[in-house]
Protein backbone atom coordinates (compact mmCIF):
# COMPACT_ATOMS: atom_id res chain seq x y z
CA UNK A 1 0.00 0.00 0.00
CA UNK A 2 2.68 2.47 1.03
CA UNK A 3 4.47 1.79 -2.60
CA UNK A 4 1.27 2.61 -4.79
CA UNK A 5 0.47 5.81 -2.28
CA UNK A 6 4.37 6.71 -3.29
CA UNK A 7 3.36 5.79 -7.15
CA UNK A 8 0.55 8.23 -6.56
CA UNK A 9 2.56 10.82 -5.60
CA UNK A 10 5.07 10.62 -8.13
CA UNK A 11 2.79 10.24 -10.86
CA UNK A 12 1.11 13.55 -10.22
CA UNK A 13 0.46 15.56 -13.24
CA UNK A 14 1.42 18.89 -13.51
CA UNK A 15 -2.17 20.51 -13.39
CA UNK A 16 -2.29 24.30 -14.14
CA UNK A 17 -5.00 25.26 -11.28
CA UNK A 18 -4.05 29.24 -11.81
CA UNK A 19 -3.50 31.82 -13.75
CA UNK A 20 -2.27 34.75 -11.66
CA UNK A 21 1.24 35.65 -10.89
CA UNK A 22 0.38 36.94 -7.92
CA UNK A 23 -1.59 34.64 -5.93
CA UNK A 24 -1.64 30.58 -6.36
CA UNK A 25 -4.93 28.86 -4.72
CA UNK A 26 -5.43 25.00 -4.42
CA UNK A 27 -8.42 23.77 -2.81
CA UNK A 28 -6.60 21.68 0.04
CA UNK A 29 -3.37 22.89 0.63
CA UNK A 30 -4.10 26.88 0.67
CA UNK A 31 -2.84 30.02 -0.67
CA UNK A 32 0.65 31.17 -1.84
CA UNK A 33 0.85 34.56 -2.21
CA UNK A 34 3.94 36.54 -3.72
CA UNK A 35 2.36 40.52 -3.87
CA UNK A 36 4.81 41.32 -0.45
CA UNK A 37 7.78 40.01 -2.41
CA UNK A 38 7.27 42.42 -5.60
CA UNK A 39 8.50 45.87 -5.90
CA UNK A 40 5.65 48.52 -7.11
CA UNK A 41 8.16 50.55 -8.54
CA UNK A 42 9.53 49.17 -12.12
CA UNK A 43 13.03 47.52 -10.40
CA UNK A 44 13.25 43.97 -9.99
CA UNK A 45 13.09 42.63 -6.82
CA UNK A 46 16.12 40.44 -7.94
CA UNK A 47 18.21 42.35 -10.02
CA UNK A 48 21.68 40.71 -12.25
CA UNK A 49 21.84 37.19 -10.58
CA UNK A 50 23.64 34.99 -11.95
CA UNK A 51 23.58 30.85 -12.35
CA UNK A 52 26.28 29.18 -9.55
CA UNK A 53 28.90 28.21 -12.22
CA UNK A 54 30.57 31.19 -14.83
CA UNK A 55 27.81 32.47 -17.14
CA UNK A 56 27.75 35.16 -19.87
CA UNK A 57 24.11 35.92 -19.17
CA UNK A 58 22.23 37.20 -15.60
CA UNK A 59 19.23 37.73 -14.98
CA UNK A 60 16.83 39.54 -13.20
CA UNK A 61 13.34 38.76 -11.33
CA UNK A 62 10.16 40.67 -9.77
CA UNK A 63 7.13 38.44 -8.40
CA UNK A 64 3.67 39.94 -9.49
CA UNK A 65 4.87 43.48 -10.81
CA UNK A 66 5.91 44.49 -13.98
CA UNK A 67 9.65 46.30 -14.40
CA UNK A 68 11.82 47.21 -17.00
CA UNK A 69 15.24 47.03 -17.18
CA UNK A 70 17.36 47.79 -20.53
CA UNK A 71 15.14 46.70 -23.16
CA UNK A 72 12.88 43.98 -21.26
CA UNK A 73 9.91 46.56 -21.03
CA UNK A 74 7.06 45.49 -18.91
CA UNK A 75 9.00 41.78 -17.77
CA UNK A 76 8.60 39.54 -15.61
CA UNK A 77 11.96 38.17 -15.96
CA UNK A 78 15.00 38.94 -17.91
CA UNK A 79 17.77 37.88 -19.28
CA UNK A 80 21.09 40.37 -19.77
CA UNK A 81 24.32 39.85 -21.21
CA UNK A 82 27.36 40.69 -18.93
CA UNK A 83 28.29 43.94 -20.72
CA UNK A 84 24.59 44.47 -20.44
CA UNK A 85 24.86 45.24 -24.63
CA UNK A 86 21.63 42.71 -24.84
CA UNK A 87 18.60 41.78 -23.05
CA UNK A 88 16.06 39.58 -23.64
CA UNK A 89 12.39 39.23 -21.93
CA UNK A 90 11.71 35.94 -20.32
CA UNK A 91 8.41 36.20 -19.02
CA UNK A 92 5.19 38.96 -18.81
CA UNK A 93 3.20 39.15 -15.58
CA UNK A 94 0.27 38.44 -17.54
CA UNK A 95 1.19 35.42 -19.30
CA UNK A 96 1.81 32.73 -16.12
CA UNK A 97 0.43 29.65 -14.72
CA UNK A 98 0.63 27.95 -11.46
CA UNK A 99 1.01 24.39 -11.13
CA UNK A 100 2.08 21.25 -9.00
CA UNK A 101 5.43 19.56 -10.18
CA UNK A 102 5.76 15.82 -9.25
CA UNK A 103 7.19 16.55 -5.41
CA UNK A 104 4.03 18.57 -5.22
CA UNK A 105 6.01 21.84 -5.12
CA UNK A 106 4.44 25.03 -6.55
CA UNK A 107 5.83 26.08 -9.66
CA UNK A 108 5.32 29.53 -11.32
CA UNK A 109 5.57 29.58 -15.51
CA UNK A 110 6.11 32.49 -17.43
CA UNK A 111 6.15 31.55 -21.44
CA UNK A 112 7.27 34.53 -23.72
CA UNK A 113 7.64 33.21 -27.41
CA UNK A 114 9.31 30.06 -27.42
CA UNK A 115 11.18 30.71 -24.11
CA UNK A 116 9.62 29.19 -21.11
CA UNK A 117 10.52 29.66 -17.03
CA UNK A 118 9.72 27.87 -14.38
CA UNK A 119 10.60 29.00 -10.89
CA UNK A 120 9.97 26.27 -7.93
CA UNK A 121 8.76 27.50 -4.57
CA UNK A 122 10.95 26.61 -1.81
CA UNK A 123 9.05 27.21 1.61
CA UNK A 124 11.34 28.39 3.91
CA UNK A 125 11.37 30.86 6.95
CA UNK A 126 14.64 32.82 6.68
CA UNK A 127 15.26 36.45 7.17
CA UNK A 128 15.73 37.11 3.80
CA UNK A 129 14.18 36.14 0.77
CA UNK A 130 16.58 34.02 -1.81
CA UNK A 131 15.99 33.36 -5.41
CA UNK A 132 18.37 31.40 -7.45
CA UNK A 133 19.22 30.72 -10.36
CA UNK A 134 19.54 27.00 -11.78
CA UNK A 135 20.21 27.92 -15.64
CA UNK A 136 19.34 27.44 -18.82
CA UNK A 137 18.80 23.22 -18.83
CA UNK A 138 17.37 23.26 -22.15
CA UNK A 139 17.44 25.29 -25.43
CA UNK A 140 14.50 28.30 -24.12
CA UNK A 141 13.98 26.34 -21.04
CA UNK A 142 15.09 28.54 -18.00
CA UNK A 143 14.83 26.67 -14.11
CA UNK A 144 14.79 28.99 -10.82
CA UNK A 145 13.67 28.94 -7.05
CA UNK A 146 12.12 31.49 -4.98
CA UNK A 147 12.79 30.32 -1.34
CA UNK A 148 10.88 32.66 0.61
CA UNK A 149 8.13 32.36 3.58
CA UNK A 150 5.87 33.49 0.86
CA UNK A 151 6.68 30.08 -0.81
CA UNK A 152 4.98 28.40 1.86
CA UNK A 153 1.48 27.21 1.95
CA UNK A 154 -0.41 30.65 3.63
CA UNK A 155 2.90 31.91 4.43
CA UNK A 156 1.90 35.73 3.12
CA UNK A 157 -1.86 35.49 3.41
CA UNK A 158 -2.22 39.18 4.27
CA UNK A 159 0.46 41.12 1.70
CA UNK A 160 2.31 44.11 2.78
CA UNK A 161 3.90 46.53 -0.43
CA UNK A 162 7.27 46.44 -0.70
CA UNK A 163 9.16 49.12 -2.37
CA UNK A 164 12.90 48.37 -1.59
CA UNK A 165 15.27 47.40 -4.68
CA UNK A 166 18.39 44.89 -3.80
CA UNK A 167 20.54 43.60 -5.69
CA UNK A 168 20.52 39.93 -4.46
CA UNK A 169 17.64 39.89 -2.00
CA UNK A 170 15.68 42.53 0.26
CA UNK A 171 15.52 43.37 4.18
CA UNK A 172 13.71 41.04 6.38
CA UNK A 173 9.92 41.76 6.09
CA UNK A 174 7.55 40.86 8.99
CA UNK A 175 7.24 37.63 9.35
CA UNK A 176 3.35 36.12 9.89
CA UNK A 177 4.54 33.34 12.03
CA UNK A 178 6.16 32.84 14.94
CA UNK A 179 8.10 29.49 14.47
CA UNK A 180 11.32 29.65 13.17
CA UNK A 181 13.01 26.94 10.39
CA UNK A 182 16.20 26.06 8.92
CA UNK A 183 17.53 23.65 6.98
CA UNK A 184 21.02 22.27 5.13
CA UNK A 185 21.48 18.98 3.20
CA UNK A 186 21.64 17.40 6.37
CA UNK A 187 18.94 18.24 8.44
CA UNK A 188 15.47 19.80 8.82
CA UNK A 189 14.71 21.67 12.08
CA UNK A 190 10.99 23.07 12.80
CA UNK A 191 10.47 24.85 15.92
CA UNK A 192 6.82 23.52 15.90
CA UNK A 193 7.88 19.54 15.47
CA UNK A 194 11.66 19.34 16.15
CA UNK A 195 14.48 18.54 14.18
CA UNK A 196 14.66 15.46 10.96
CA UNK A 197 18.56 14.71 11.18
CA UNK A 198 20.22 12.14 8.27
CA UNK A 199 23.94 13.50 9.56
CA UNK A 200 24.19 10.12 11.51
CA UNK A 201 23.31 8.08 8.57
CA UNK A 202 25.62 9.37 5.45
CA UNK A 203 29.54 7.99 5.53
CA UNK A 204 31.90 10.36 5.71
CA UNK A 205 34.85 8.04 3.94
CA UNK A 206 33.89 9.91 0.32
CA UNK A 207 32.18 6.14 -0.46
CA UNK A 208 28.44 5.57 -0.69
CA UNK A 209 26.83 3.88 2.45
CA UNK A 210 23.60 2.55 -0.12
CA UNK A 211 25.94 1.43 -2.43
CA UNK A 212 24.87 -0.37 -5.93
CA UNK A 213 21.32 -1.09 -4.88
CA UNK A 214 19.37 -1.89 -7.54
CA UNK A 215 15.49 -0.96 -8.32
CA UNK A 216 12.28 -2.77 -7.51
CA UNK A 217 11.27 -2.88 -10.97
CA UNK A 218 14.08 -4.60 -12.95
CA UNK A 219 16.29 -2.22 -15.26
CA UNK A 220 20.09 -2.09 -16.41
CA UNK A 221 21.13 0.00 -13.36
CA UNK A 222 22.46 -0.12 -9.65
CA UNK A 223 21.99 3.26 -7.66
CA UNK A 224 24.11 4.74 -4.95
CA UNK A 225 23.44 7.63 -2.46
CA UNK A 226 25.00 8.87 0.51
CA UNK A 227 22.91 10.97 2.40
CA UNK A 228 24.34 14.98 4.48
CA UNK A 229 28.00 13.94 2.67
CA UNK A 230 29.11 13.82 -0.74
CA UNK A 231 30.84 10.66 -2.45
CA UNK A 232 32.59 9.39 -5.32
CA UNK A 233 32.17 6.32 -7.64
CA UNK A 234 32.76 5.53 -11.11
CA UNK A 235 32.40 8.83 -13.14
CA UNK A 236 30.44 10.63 -10.50
CA UNK A 237 32.67 13.33 -8.03
CA UNK A 238 31.40 15.01 -5.16
CA UNK A 239 27.79 13.70 -5.75
CA UNK A 240 24.42 12.84 -2.98
CA UNK A 241 23.41 10.20 -6.04
CA UNK A 242 24.53 8.39 -8.80
CA UNK A 243 23.01 5.96 -11.49
CA UNK A 244 25.54 3.27 -12.74
CA UNK A 245 24.60 0.75 -15.69
CA UNK A 246 25.59 -2.91 -14.62
CA UNK A 247 28.35 -2.86 -17.13
CA UNK A 248 30.29 -0.16 -15.12
CA UNK A 249 30.67 1.58 -18.26
CA UNK A 250 27.99 4.75 -17.79
CA UNK A 251 27.59 6.84 -14.96
CA UNK A 252 25.34 9.68 -14.28
CA UNK A 253 24.72 12.65 -11.20
CA UNK A 254 21.47 12.34 -10.31
CA UNK A 255 21.41 14.86 -7.30
CA UNK A 256 24.22 17.00 -5.44
CA UNK A 257 24.60 18.32 -1.59
CA UNK A 258 24.77 21.76 -2.52
CA UNK A 259 21.29 21.89 -3.93
CA UNK A 260 19.15 19.97 -1.69
CA UNK A 261 16.08 20.77 -0.33
CA UNK A 262 13.05 19.95 1.51
CA UNK A 263 9.52 19.62 0.70
CA UNK A 264 5.82 18.64 2.74
CA UNK A 265 7.44 19.33 6.06
CA UNK A 266 4.67 20.95 7.43
CA UNK A 267 3.02 17.71 8.76
CA UNK A 268 0.38 17.88 5.90
CA UNK A 269 -1.57 14.10 5.68
CA UNK A 270 -1.17 12.28 3.19
CA UNK A 271 2.19 14.01 1.73
CA UNK A 272 5.73 12.00 2.30
CA UNK A 273 8.29 14.29 3.66
CA UNK A 274 11.46 14.46 1.70
CA UNK A 275 14.56 15.98 0.41
CA UNK A 276 15.13 16.54 -3.07
CA UNK A 277 18.64 16.79 -4.82
CA UNK A 278 18.66 18.30 -7.98
CA UNK A 279 21.85 18.22 -10.66
CA UNK A 280 21.57 20.95 -12.87
CA UNK A 281 24.83 20.34 -14.61
CA UNK A 282 23.18 17.00 -16.09
CA UNK A 283 19.34 18.42 -15.77
CA UNK A 284 18.66 15.74 -13.46
CA UNK A 285 16.75 15.64 -10.21
CA UNK A 286 16.63 12.68 -6.76
CA UNK A 287 13.92 12.66 -4.28
CA UNK A 288 14.48 10.65 -1.33
CA UNK A 289 11.50 9.95 0.50
CA UNK A 290 11.57 9.85 4.51
CA UNK A 291 9.50 7.18 6.27
CA UNK A 292 9.21 7.17 9.87
CA UNK A 293 9.97 3.82 11.32
CA UNK A 294 11.20 4.25 15.07
CA UNK A 295 11.05 0.35 15.34
CA UNK A 296 14.05 -0.53 13.40
CA UNK A 297 17.78 0.60 14.41
CA UNK A 298 19.07 0.16 11.27
CA UNK A 299 18.15 2.73 7.98
CA UNK A 300 16.92 1.12 4.72
CA UNK A 301 16.54 2.30 0.88
CA UNK A 302 14.27 1.10 -1.72
CA UNK A 303 15.31 2.10 -4.87
CA UNK A 304 11.84 3.22 -7.03
CA UNK A 305 14.20 3.93 -10.08
CA UNK A 306 13.29 6.80 -12.95
CA UNK A 307 9.58 7.95 -12.52
CA UNK A 308 9.91 10.38 -15.22
CA UNK A 309 12.17 11.77 -17.67
CA UNK A 310 15.43 12.52 -15.57
CA UNK A 311 13.51 11.97 -12.64
CA UNK A 312 14.58 9.81 -9.48
CA UNK A 313 12.69 8.53 -6.74
CA UNK A 314 14.16 6.51 -3.99
CA UNK A 315 12.57 5.53 -0.12
CA UNK A 316 14.61 5.56 3.16
CA UNK A 317 13.14 4.20 6.10
CA UNK A 318 14.86 5.08 9.10
CA UNK A 319 14.32 5.85 12.81
CA UNK A 320 16.34 9.40 11.21
CA UNK A 321 13.14 10.09 9.54
CA UNK A 322 10.59 10.90 12.24
CA UNK A 323 11.54 14.41 13.89
CA UNK A 324 14.01 14.23 16.08
CA UNK A 325 14.28 10.51 15.90
CA UNK A 326 18.29 10.92 15.84
CA UNK A 327 19.26 13.78 18.43
CA UNK A 328 23.16 12.04 18.66
CA UNK A 329 25.74 13.79 17.49
CA UNK A 330 26.54 13.31 13.57
CA UNK A 331 29.51 11.69 12.30
CA UNK A 332 31.75 14.35 11.27
CA UNK A 333 34.86 14.62 8.43
CA UNK A 334 37.03 15.79 11.76
CA UNK A 335 36.81 12.40 13.29
CA UNK A 336 38.41 10.90 9.85
CA UNK A 337 40.85 13.39 9.80
CA UNK A 338 41.65 12.61 14.10
CA UNK A 339 41.93 8.89 13.63
CA UNK A 340 44.19 9.74 10.23
CA UNK A 341 46.82 11.98 12.46
CA UNK A 342 46.56 9.50 15.35
CA UNK A 343 47.92 6.73 13.15
CA UNK A 344 50.76 9.03 11.71
CA UNK A 345 51.56 9.56 15.18
CA UNK A 346 51.62 5.89 15.95
CA UNK A 347 53.61 4.81 13.20
CA UNK A 348 56.30 7.48 14.18
CA UNK A 349 56.82 6.64 17.42
CA UNK A 350 57.10 3.00 15.88
CA UNK A 351 60.04 4.33 13.92
CA UNK A 352 61.96 6.30 16.31
CA UNK A 353 62.00 3.33 18.94
CA UNK A 354 63.29 0.87 15.97
CA UNK A 355 66.06 3.96 15.52
CA UNK A 356 66.86 3.67 18.95
CA UNK A 357 67.62 0.31 18.84
CA UNK A 358 69.26 -0.18 15.66
CA UNK A 359 71.20 2.84 17.54
CA UNK A 360 71.98 0.06 20.69
CA UNK A 361 73.18 -2.01 18.79
CA UNK A 362 75.46 -0.49 16.92
CA UNK A 363 77.24 0.01 19.87
CA UNK A 364 76.59 -3.29 21.44
CA UNK A 365 78.19 -4.89 18.07
CA UNK A 366 81.09 -2.33 18.12
CA UNK A 367 84.88 -4.23 18.59
CA UNK A 368 86.94 -3.34 21.69
CA UNK A 369 90.53 -2.38 21.10
CA UNK A 370 93.31 -4.04 22.78
CA UNK A 371 95.46 -2.44 24.85
CA UNK A 372 98.98 -4.68 25.20
CA UNK A 373 100.06 -4.25 29.03
CA UNK A 374 104.01 -3.05 28.85
CA UNK A 375 106.35 -3.35 31.44
CA UNK A 376 109.31 -0.70 31.84
CA UNK A 377 112.67 -2.20 33.21
CA UNK A 378 114.53 0.36 34.73
CA UNK A 379 117.79 -1.41 33.53
CA UNK A 380 116.51 -0.71 29.88
CA UNK A 381 117.67 2.24 28.57
CA UNK A 382 115.18 4.93 27.00
CA UNK A 383 116.58 5.57 23.52
CA UNK A 384 116.19 9.33 22.52
CA UNK A 385 116.99 9.75 19.17
CA UNK A 386 120.21 7.86 18.40
CA UNK A 387 121.58 8.00 22.04
CA UNK A 388 120.79 5.91 24.97
CA UNK A 389 120.40 7.43 28.40
CA UNK A 390 121.31 5.27 31.28
CA UNK A 391 120.80 5.98 34.75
Amino acid sequence: MQIVNILFIIGFCRVTLADNSCIFQHSTKGVINLKSIGLRNGQPRFRDLSTRSPSYYTYSFNPCYPFTENDCDDAAVCQLSSDRQDSFKLGTQNISTWSLDTNMAPVLTYTYGSKTVSITMICSAIDQDEFEIVGEYALNQYSMRLRSRCACWNGCIRPQSSTITSRTSSPPLPTTTAHSIYYNACKYHDSRYGTIDLSSIGSVTGRAIFKDVKSIYTDSFVWSYNPCYNFSEHHCHGVAGCQIDTNRSTSYSIGLQEYAYWINMDNTRNLVRSIVYPSPSSNRRLSVQLICDQSISSHRLQVIGETSLREYAMVLTSPCACWNGCSQPAPSPSSFTWDFWMTVCAAGIVLFLLFLIMISCLFCSKPKRNYHNMSINESTPIIHGSKAYRG
